[in-house]
Parts: C-alpha cells; sequence; structure tokens
C-alpha cells in the first residue's frame, strides 16, 4: 500500500536505560513533523549497506505537541531478527532513517475513568495516553509493571504528573502482582488500557471474560504473539496478483506472504504474526478469512484489505493489489 515516507535523521540518541535506547528523529530543514494521537506508532526502515532492508515498528511516546521531534523508546531484545540489535550496536546520530508517518491501531478515547497498565517497554504508547488523559481532567490510573527495577523508564517525568495515581511494581523485589485483585476494583465506566508482553495480556483477556459482571472495557496493544500451526494453516487457495496476473497457489501448510517469497516475490514485512500492519495488502476480489491482530471488526467486514503474513482465504481465489 502507498504511504507517506520520511527521511528523518537521528538527532539524538540516549540511553534511558541498560537496556532501552532512547531516539529523536527529526527532518534536516526543520519542518513540521505530522501530527499524531496517542497510541501511534511509526515505521522504520533500517539497513545497512547492500543489505536487504528491515522495517520496525515503534510507539510514539515523545510530547504530541512536538511537531519537530519524534521520540521512541527501543528494548534490545535477546530474540531480536535484527532490528533492535541494529539501533543499539549500529544506528548513530546523524543518520538518516526512512519513517513512515503515524498509524494508530491503539487509539485512545477520552472515557471517564482509565486504567493504564503497562509492561516493561509497553510503556512506550501508554506514556502519552497517560499525558493525554492528565490534560482532558479525566479519572486515571498507572499500574507499571516490570521484572526488573533496572527496567523502569520515563519513571520521574509520569511521576510529576501525579504520583498518587501511579503504582510501580517490580517482580524481582515484590513477586507477581496481583492484577485480578487491582481488576476486580474496576467497573462499568472504566477503560483498561495495556501493552507489554504477552503474557500479561492473556491474562488480562481470561481475567476480563471472568470478570463479566463489572464491565469493565479492554483495549490491547500487542508487539508480539505466540503463533500456533493452527493459526496459520487452512485449506489451500490460488492468489492473483492483479499486477502481473501471476496465480500463485497457497497450500495448507503455508501463508500467502511464504508462497510469494517462495515464487520470488518480495512484499514488505515485518512481525509475521499479524500484529504491525507492514504486510497490509489491498483486496479486489474474494473473502479474506482474518487471523490478524491489527484490523478492528468493522474493518475485516468490509474485506478491503488483509495481512498476509497470518491472514488466509475462505474462497477459492483472492486477487490482490500486488
Amino acid at each position: 500500500m502507498m504511504q507517506q515516507i520520511l527521511q528523518t535523521r537521528v538527532l539524538k540518541k540516549t540511553m534511558l536505560s541498560d537496556r532501552v535506547v532512547g531516539l529523536t528523529l527529526g527532518l534536516d530543514n526543520g519542518a513540521a513533523l505530522p501530527a499524531w494521537e496517542p497510541g501511534a506508532h511509526i515505521e522504520l526502515e533500517l539497513a545497512a549497506p547492500h543489505t536487504e532492508p528491515l522495517y520496525r515498528q515503534y510507539s510514539l511516546c515523545g510530547q504530541q505537541d512536538n511537531t519537530h521531534a519524534w521520540q521512541i523508546a527501543v528494548l534490545k531484545d535477546e530474540a531480536s531478527r535484527g532490528g533492535s540489535v541494529f539501533i543499539h550496536e549500529v544506528l548513530q546520530e546523524g543518520d538518516v532513517v526512512p519513517v513512515s508517518a503515524p498509524k494508530n491501531h491503539f487509539p485512545f478515547a477520552a472515557n471517564k475513568k482509565c486504567l493504564f497498565i503497562a509492561g516493561g517497554i509497553g510503556i512506550t504508547p501508554i506514556v502519552p495516553m497517560v499525558k493525554a488523559a492528565v490534560a482532558a481532567g479525566l479519572d486515571w490510573q498507572l499500574l507499571y509493571l516490570a521484572r526488573n527495577t533496572s527496567d523502569f523508564i520515563f519513571l520521574e517525568d509520569l511521576q510529576q504528573l501525579d504520583r498518587s495515581r501511579i503504582k510501580v511494581h517490580a517482580s524481582d523485589v515484590e513477586g507477581q502482582f496481583d492484577l485480578q485483585k487491582t481488576l476486580m476494583a474496576q467497573d462499568g465506566q472504566t477503560t483498561v488500557y495495556s501493552c507489554g508482553p504477552q503474557g500479561l495480556l492473556s491474562a488480562l483477556e481470561q481475567y476480563q471474560q471472568e470478570q463479566k459482571e463489572l464491565g469493565w472495557k479492554l483495549v490491547l496493544e500487542r508487539f508480539a504473539v505466540e503463533a500456533d500451526a493452527s493459526t496459520l494453516t487452512g485449506n489451500r487457495f490460488t492468489v492473483t496478483l492483479q499486477k502481473s496476473g501471476k496465480r500463485i497457489t497457497v497450500d495448507s501448510h503455508e501463508t500467502i506472504l511464504s508462497a510469494l517469497k517462495r515464487e520470488g516475490i518480495k512484499v514488505k514485512c515485518s512481525c509475521q504474526n499479524g500484529t504491525c500492519g507492514t504486510c497490509e495488502t489491498v483486496v479486489i476480489s474474494g473473502q479474506p478469512e482474518h487471523r490478524d491482530f491489527v484490523l478492528s471488526e468493522e474493518e475485516r467486514e468490509l474485506n478491503e484489505t488483509m495481512m498476509i503474513c497470518v491472514s488466509r482465504a475462505r474462497s477459492a481465489e483472492l486477487v490482490l493489489d500486488l
């Protein structure tokens, strides 16, 4: 899909903790960057000379009213497929980084009561939400969880907003947090916004099902999911590429993305588990079977686009704008 690409430069690079680096990005001419809303992310194109680029998404976590600089924070992931290691070890101040305009799959609505739950690096999209809640005069609470006390970032900045509304919990010191007890105190006026590791998000989904009578709502941002074979496999079908007319069979054991790669067709992708939106592709005809975590129910019903890294076809054929 066509999208705006900005040639930004790394204005500042600083360590926010032992494992998290902060980047400030801006334009050479000092021009204003596109506006963004809390929960938004940008996609960075990362490439050393003579290598295939990597595409990685990071939440915007700086001042929303700073139109000349964007801030992101990047955890050095032990299971990195190259993106976080590149940013930590290769990218330097002054380097040019192609960046997409902001996208938002984790929108914040000014609800009457908000409970923000951040796990580790999941604090990044939550920070602008908390600041927006403060500006709107909302009733809010922040629960900030981390494995180690050294993992907390932005804590001093957050506590200056209202220390009494923030609960910080490091499991290396205090043990496992009683999340269920916190959620039992919520009601139908509360919206829970959470970003963090899959274990945290799965627990929240389970507690919401168990506490349906309380009526609190849940909005999640996933960095990754643990896919099992059932989420990737299915019936065999055919994909037709509209621009070339090429027809490709997608076998039951492979994804559309892997079938395209098998045929030597390069498609922009990143997470390969349906969470980032990089591979979103326009559907010309046919009925997709959506298996991603990006599209809303309304967007799925429209069947205008699909994430080809995980989604499949209900119909015998899909025609894609490729």
